[in-house]
């Protein structure tokens, strides 16, 4: 009704729609929302500052850094929250029924700015804070890339030794009457399991990639007991040690940052960390903190931090400089992470080598041992 009389209608009669024609309009309205890539966000809110910077009002700003993006559904959004706006409701507020569009730091960041008078320069704030996160991510994803297609591509050449040169192999040692060895009849019998089973094989690898994948999603223990177990892999926990140490790091200082207080920066941590197990570190540092002792020596009972990180955050609240010092660790983490991905390829050769190695010799192995017997008969 507000609405309508804001464009200039008189509203003659008003009727509220029953629970079942409720259903309908809500059902009739429903859309699935796709969460936008961190990019895109980031983007979107750092437009959004420099015109709000420039001296437009919020929601002009909002519906001129929408126009253009070639994204309907993104616009219609954008369209839904200037109308909650318009209706009384502050942008925070607004935002808020938007997760895909504004995550919970952002939006935290806009009830910030709003209520200091500095929301073009918060918005910025959080455009540069979701461009180092996807920064983070993107990192951690390339730095695992690789060695998951070294090690699904072995195995898919294994399966292909296996099932289409092996039997060839032995079938013309078979057609020569030359006596196979040990290893190479253990090498037949496998070839034989996979050539009779290999669908059965494929479907069993793909029903447990997918119910590992559904269950890591679903279940909380899965995902601590498989984030416990990254963790002590030795290339793995380096890759997921410096992700989740400059995710955290950058998160507790931005919330620091922005003047959001101690232990609710800490619940906000609690709530963005992916990692399982860093998830309950923070929780006990948050406990521990809440029982009057200090931030240092909160995460140095946690006994997952390295000392380097601690001796930073010691420094920072001694100094009155903890967000400085956490963007610091922040920063070196990243660039130790890009050293990561650019050194990955180097790192996981000598494994591979060996790896593949090993099983391709005892391979090879298994089918010249009949062609060593078969010259020794025909010299003998």
């Amino acid at each position: 009704m507000s609405h309508l009389e804001r464009d200039g209608s008189t509203v003659v009669y008003v009727r509220k729609l029953g629970a079942l024609g409720s259903f309908l309009v809500k059902l009739g309205t429903f859309r699935l929302r796709k969460k936008l890539p961190r990019s895109f966000q980031a983007e979107f809110l750092s437009n959004l500052s420099f015109m709000l910077s420039s001296g437009l009002t919020l929601i002009t700003a909002l519906e001129e850094a929408a126009k253009g993006s070639e994204r309907p559904d993104f616009e219609h959004d954008i369209e839904e929250v200037v109308f909650r706006i318009q209706g009384g409701a502050t942008f925070s507020e607004a935002a808020s029924y938007y997760p895909h569009i504004f995550p919970n730091t952002v939006v935290h960041l806009i009830r910030i700015g709003e209520e200091t008078g500095k929301l073009d320069s918060t918005l910025m704030d959080a455009s540069e804070h979701l461009k180092r996160i996807d920064q983070i991510i993107s990192d951690t994803k390339q730095a695992l890339m690789y060695p998951s297609f070294v090690f699904v591509a072995m195995g898919g050449g294994l399966i292909f030794w296996f099932y289409y040169v092996v039997p060839k192999i032995v079938m013309l040692f078979e057609e020569m009457d030359v006596t196979l060895p040990t290893l190479t009849l253990w090498l037949l019998a496998i070839s034989e399991f996979v050539r009779s089973n290999i669908l059965l094989i494929l479907m069993i690898a793909g029903l447990l990639t997918v119910t590992l994948v559904s269950s890591y999603r679903r279940s909380r223990r899965i995902r601590k007991g498989i984030d416990k177990l990254i963790l002590r892999l030795p290339l793995s926990s380096s890759i997921a040690s410096a992700s989740s140490l400059a995710f955290l790091s950058e998160y507790f200082s931005l919330l620091l940052n922005v003047g959001i207080d101690l232990m609710q920066s800490m619940n906000i941590l609690c709530e963005s960390m992916r990692n399982e197990v860093f998830k309950d570190k923070i929780e006990e540092v948050r406990q521990t903190i809440s029982k009057g002792e200090g931030i240092a020596a909160a995460f140095r009972k946690a006994e997952i931090f390295p000392s380097f990180v601690v001796r930073m955050i010691h420094v920072g609240e001694e100094s009155g400089t903890l967000p400085e010092q956490l963007s610091r660790i922040a920063e070196n983490y990243r660039k130790k992470l890009s050293l990561l991905v650019a050194t990955i390829g180097k790192m996981i050769e000598p494994i591979v080598l060996v790896v593949a190695g090993g099983i391709f010799a005892i391979i090879i192995g298994g089918l010249f041992l009949p062609i060593y017997d078969l010259i020794s008969k025909i010299s003998g």
